[in-house]
């Protein structure tokens, strides 16, 4: 296993997979984390050892921690996101004055740090490994020699809340009282189909309910629908809905339709309205309800597009850049084989009044078309597929015995996520509050023999409308659900620096009682262990989940991409 260069990190210049192989064959490297941190005052070069990388030079008053980056739970609809607490020598009292009490106290929150890990001191082999800023929340802690800087992932501000815009009496003189406070809904997608058979489901906020003139029926009626641009308003389809029926507008009473399409007014008994309620020409009550059928953000033909959609509540919402998104989100919004994995003939919409964290809610419309988020080692918003048409039969990065550190390979079921009957709820309606419509059971009924015992879930696609494409999805998850995939928890060497969340290794291991030839799993979770440069990580095996390339052949296998569902 040895190479001709018994000192290749000494002379390398490329920090690539065969450099890698090479020096852990020689059980040595020179590979070193530096850190960049802003200060009030300049940027502080750091390390743990007194260097130069390139022309700079960075000094040795840091201790490195662990640095792990996870995709988190598959089903939890939510993205992880990565903190770092970066300990900075202070024996001479440098950072004193950033200190509590000092006189450049706050100047630290919204400084960036960025850690990166390269080879010796050849500035263009290092690449970053964890980017954040310092933040109000923990900040800076101190000990008598030592200061800690507590830094947040540079993606945590898309946890704040959206929608974030609200009737007020500032915007709406003669708001009521019951809409102060109101969020203004964001509508994306198709709400002309599978709604209220008898009228409309999306919601119209009056916005001058105490006007004198409005309720004397001398005054057109303001609405509102959503705070961003809609594409479509029909005005063919706006309806009252009053006690416990839905009354039709007279197109001719529906004016004043704003440019954007999320505002109208309707015309009333003194101003021309022509629409009866009961024999009489209609007047605003107090309480009335108004719903109406749109469609949302014109997203240039992906206006329905889960992933499309995500990518602007990211970009619109969140305050991301195109550059700051993957360009795998381009592929997966174009995906239109195999059928049962065709997202861009998946359908989906959005209403959102209840303010709900950004990434939250566009994690979880991924989730719905069996997608996940995570920020890459390239530091861009990344997804990764749970498409069996996209996972990898045979993956070039093998693990052998000997990247193994001792005592560390540690396999157990995914109990979880294992699941083998299931229904779902879907379509979100505004009308109603809740998901409309429920799918039948579906059961995977060889592994609720195998299991003993029948393990129920119920799945939620609120974004989801279509019952066949919902229970397309459900079968596909119960698949994945009740084939018992193991999580395999793992310290490596730093042969593995280079792979990333969502990559597939194959496992060539036999350590005791556990034996893996030529298994294909994938990396759920990396972690930089600075100590000897090792790697932590979580593996997902698929030792008994057989898809297309990859038949593990043991008996017992029940679940995977073949796996038979039926419904009850």
């Amino acid at each position: 296993m040895s190479s001709s260069d018994r000192s290749p990190y000494l002379t390398a210049t490329t920090l690539d997979q065969d450099f890698l192989d090479n020096c852990h064959d020689n059980l040595s490297n020179k590979l070193e984390i530096i850190a960049n941190i802003e200060t009030p005052t300049g940027t502080i070069y750091a390390s743990d050892i007194n260097k130069y990388v390139g022309s700079v030079f960075y000094e040795a008053i840091c201790v490195f921690p662990s640095i792990n980056r996870l995709l988190g739970e598959w089903l939890s609809g939510a993205i992880e996101f990565s903190s770092l607490q970066l300990e900075l020598s202070n024996v001479d009292g440098r950072f004193n004055p950033f200190l509590p009490s000092g006189s450049g106290f706050s100047g630290w929150i919204g400084k960036e740090v960025e850690l990166k890990i390269g080879l010796r001191d050849v500035s263009s082999t290092y690449f970053t490994i964890f980017k954040g800023e310092i933040t109000d929340i923990g900040g800076l802690e101190r000990k008598t020699d030592t200061i800690t800087v507590i830094v947040r992932d540079t993606y945590d501000s898309l946890k704040d809340n959206f929608p974030s815009e609200v009737f007020d009496e500032v915007g709406f003189v003669d708001l009521e009282d019951d809409k102060i406070g109101l969020a203004k809904p964001i509508i994306y997608g198709d709400w002309t189909t599978a709604v209220n058979p008898d009228a409309a489901s999306i919601p119209c906020f009056p916005v001058n309910g105490e006007n004198a003139g409005v309720l004397a029926g001398t005054t057109n009626l303001e609405t509102v629908i959503s705070y961003n641009t809609l594409k479509t308003f029909d005005n063919t389809s706006v309806y009252l809905y009053r006690g416990d029926t839905y009354y039709l507008f007279d197109s001719a009473d529906i004016t004043n339709i704003h440019a954007n399409k999320n505002a109208f007014d309707i015309k009333q008994i003194s101003t021309g309205g022509v629409t009866l309620i009961e024999g009489v020409k209609y007047t605003y009550v107090s309480g009335d309800q108004f719903f109406c059928k749109v469609e949302g953000e014109d997203l240039s033909g992906y206006d329905s597009n889960a992933v499309w959609i995500a990518r602007h509540i990211l970009i619109t919402y969140g305050g991301l850049s195109a550059g700051d998104i993957d360009a795998n989100w381009e592929t997966y919004r174009d995906k239109s084989t195999p059928s049962e994995s065709a997202i861009a003939s998946i359908n989906t919409r959005v209403w959102i009044q209840n303010p709900s964290p950004i990434i939250d809610y566009a994690v979880s419309l991924l989730s719905q078309v069996r997608l996940e988020a995570f920020i890459s080692r390239e530091l861009k918003l990344k997804l990764n597929s749970l498409h069996y048409d996209d996972f990898v039969s045979s993956p070039t990065h093998e693990l052998k015995n000997w990247d193994v550190e001792k005592g560390s390979f540690q396999p157990k079921l995914d109990e979880r996520n294992n699941f083998n009957r299931a229904n779902a709820a879907f379509n979100f309606r505004p009308d109603k509050g809740e998901n409309a419509n429920l799918t039948p059971f579906f059961k995977n009924t060889a592994a609720i023999t195998q299991a003993g015992r029948t393990l129920s879930k119920t799945i939620v696609f609120p974004n989801l409308y279509s019952q066949a494409t919902v229970e397309t999805q459900l079968k596909e998850v119960l698949k994945l659900s009740s084939a018992y995939a193991e999580i395999i928890t793992v310290n490596t060497t730093w042969r593995s620096l280079l792979l990333d969340l969502g990559d597939f290794v194959k496992l060539d291991v036999d350590i005791g009682s556990t034996a893996f030839s030529d298994v294909p799993a994938m990396i759920r979770n990396v972690g930089h262990n600075p100590q000897g440069f090792s790697l932590s990580l979580v593996l997902w095996s698929f030792q008994m989940f057989p898809f297309t390339g990859w038949n593990p052949g043991y008996s017992g296998i029940t679940g995977g991409a073949s796996a038979t569902i039926t419904q009850e």
